[in-house]
């Protein structure tokens, strides 16, 4: 797709060094964008709150997930490279501020399993994404665009669910004065 998309503007197809450091740069964008969220959780949680942090996090999941989307139809490489750093910054700030939340949330004697439930979607979201990535399925010229444009449907449905959640009792307590 960058080399036929760099071939439709200039009549001549990228050489293969600048088309692996785009590679590398798209695919280093999301740790990059990971370490820029994780740097984010501090101010934004005590701006926000853990839950309204969280569903403003939702913009770097479901902004990127259109772009990405829709970066085939636009003819836009760049669109990927960007969007994989905004997913990288949802990466960093649900990474902490998930589990933070819940053991803000959770009883004394549930903190501990409720600990590892992020790890384990984490890692049941690696297995579907393992799965929807298999060439017979969305890993094909046709289907890649679809592929990167799901990571928005988790975010989405975060969005419609979490403001029915409480806010975490510290946060309220210690910052609100509540």
């Amino acid at each position: 797709f960058y080399n036929q998309t760099y071939y439709e503007r200039n009549n001549n197809y990228i050489n293969e060094f600048s088309l692996t450091l785009l590679w590398s740069v798209s695919v280093s964008m999301f740790p990059f964008g990971g370490f820029l969220g994780s740097l984010m959780v501090g101010p934004l949680v005590n701006k926000f709150g853990r839950k309204g942090t969280l569903l403003f996090n939702n913009i770097f999941s479901i902004v990127p997930a259109i772009l990405m989307g829709c970066s085939e139809v636009a003819r836009s490489f760049e669109m990927i490279i960007v969007s994989r750093l905004l997913v990288g910054i949802c990466a960093g700030l649900s990474s902490n501020v998930v589990p933070m939340y819940l053991g803000e949330l959770a009883p004394k004697n549930l903190r501990g399993a409720l600990g590892v439930v992020p790890q384990l979607f984490i890692t049941v979201g690696i297995l579907v994404a393992q799965i929807f990535g298999l060439r017979s399925l969305l890993a094909n010229k046709e289907g890649w665009p679809i592929l990167l444009g799901l990571t928005g449907i988790p975010a989405a449905l975060q969005l419609l669910l979490l403001p029915f959640f409480p806010e975490s009792p510290r946060y309220l307590l210690i910052q609100k004065k509540d």
